[in-house]
């Protein structure tokens, strides 16, 4: 017999676990009634595609493939990243490769038992693309905000449409964009269709955190809205008749830090005598992505030029750390191996930075701070990075029959998500992460791990915990 009938997923793009006390009563209430995993952690990079996909597949990205949300793939699309936001992208990927997403999903195993997943996705066409990424061949649907020519189930956008009127207004912050998402899932998912696994994910406060600012009054507005909605679903699903045999759990990808300063790494590294663009052309040997991480991928054989790069962002005050492919790392003083952060896919690229953040307190007194490359303006919101504040997120979870009332400090991750789900409806999967203990505490205590990279001023340190025979990414930065 399965622990639930049904599971409904209920996602804040963004969201801070350290944000939630006197911003969000109605998740503040549900976290001290539930059972709150407050470390839980993203993936490296905490970026919403790669977190996407591994939620979705319970893979870490050195297996399912999404590296990074913009990666260079010169042989596929020369002068440019793939840009996973971008549906056009993705369908690419689809036509040209054998896979856009290289393991098994959560997706793909409810089909293969006969169960169905049904997502209304609000934030970028690619995320809800990734989130079930063989959607109309399992059988499922995914509804875009984005309309029906951002999904391969259009049929999914013009039902919530009929449903619920045309598709809401983009303006920032995305107050209608919440509220539109609510009522689609409510009218959908919870109302004619009941999926096995319902899924929302709403775009807020994310996009706020990034063009707002992190602890701006829209900010805190566009959180109550959020938080508003998600009671509005609980008080639904807990008064239908499946209530209490259905299974809630609220999350987020990521957090994020305020921009404190920002650098044009190109325009540096080719003053260096590094010729790098994240617009490659015929003279550059370097190509680059931005953000507050980022790729250097060789566009050049030139056996030396990894390791000169290297030294060359370790040169840097602004740069905190630097991962090099484990075939490169051992000739590269200072560089950790991207094995340590999970990253071991083919599509990986020779090395990847991560900009120079610390704890220390924004203009608006929130912990978390850092440089960035590009991506919004300066003050507002990023992540990606190694970061505290970019890694911790919300994993909240009301089980039938499982634990209450109970904070758990052991070491959670995205990659816990597929396999959780699944073991709640009676089906088994292998995946990286775990299925969480939500019935009884980890009898298992968690080991930490440290490792440690410095060349002449530059050291960096990467933490990790492990348990269950899973090694999850706490934090990391430049000592």
């Amino acid at each position: 017999m399965s622990a639930a009938d049904k599971i409904v997923i209920i996602v804040f793009d963004g969201l801070r676990p350290d944000m939630i006390a006197g911003r969000m009563p109605r998740l503040e209430a549900f976290a001290a009634e539930n059972l709150w995993f407050r470390e839980a952690r993203s993936v490296f990079p905490s970026v919403t595609r790669v977190a996407t996909t591994s939620t979705a597949t319970g893979a870490w990205p050195g297996r399912h493939g999404i590296i990074n949300n913009a990666f260079h793939m010169p042989g596929l699309l020369p002068g440019a990243p793939i840009d996973t936001s971008d549906f056009a992208h993705l369908a690419l990927m689809r036509e040209r490769l054998d896979a856009i997403v290289t393991t098994q999903s959560l997706g793909q195993a409810l089909a293969a038992q006969g169960k169905r997943m049904g997502a209304v996705h609000c934030g970028s066409a690619g995320a809800a693309f990734l989130i079930n990424h063989d959607v109309a061949r399992n059988g499922h649907w995914t509804f875009s905000v984005h309309g029906e020519a951002a999904t391969q189930t259009p049929e999914a956008v013009a039902r919530g449409i009929a449903l619920c009127g045309g598709l809401p207004a983009m303006d920032v912050p995305k107050f209608d964009v919440v509220d539109y998402a609510g009522r689609v899932l409510r009218g959908l998912a919870l109302g004619e269709d009941q999926p096995d696994v319902s899924l929302v994910w709403l775009p807020e406060p994310d996009t706020s955190f990034h063009y707002c600012q992190i602890g701006s009054e829209q900010s805190r507005a566009v959180m109550a809205a959020a938080d508003a909605v998600f009671g509005m679903l609980v008080d639904h699903i807990r008064s239908g008749p499946g209530g209490a045999r259905t299974a809630i759990i609220a999350m987020s990808d990521h957090g994020q830090i305020s921009t404190t300063k920002e650098v044009d790494l190109g325009a540096q590294m080719n003053a260096a005598g590094l010729p790098a663009h994240h617009r490659p052309d015929k003279d550059t040997r370097i190509a680059i992505t931005r953000g507050n991480m980022g790729e250097l991928r060789m566009l050049s054989d030139d056996p030396a030029l990894p390791g000169a790069a290297a030294q060359w962002l370790m040169g840097s005050d602004d740069i905190g750390m630097v991962f090099a492919r484990d075939d490169l790392a051992s000739a590269i003083p200072g560089a950790l191996p991207m094995s340590l952060v999970h990253h071991t896919h083919e599509r990986c690229p020779e090395l990847y930075y991560v900009m120079r953040s610390d704890e220390g307190a924004d203009a608006h007194g929130l912990p978390g701070r850092g440089a960035y490359t590009a991506g919004v303006p300066l003050g507002g919101g990023m992540h990606g990075g190694l970061n505290r504040h970019e890694m911790n997120t919300v994993l909240i979870c009301d089980v039938p029959d499982g634990r209450r009332g109970a904070v758990d400090m052991t070491p959670a991750g995205l990659i816990d998500i597929a396999p959780t789900v699944l073991s709640l409806l009676g089906v088994g999967y292998q995946a990286d992460g775990r299925v969480l203990p939500l019935f009884t505490p980890e009898a298992e205590a968690a080991t930490d791990d440290v490792a440690d990279a410095a060349s002449g001023a530059f050291a960096q340190r990467l933490h990790r915990r492990a348990i269950g025979g899973r090694v999850y990414l706490d934090r990391g930065g430049r000592v």
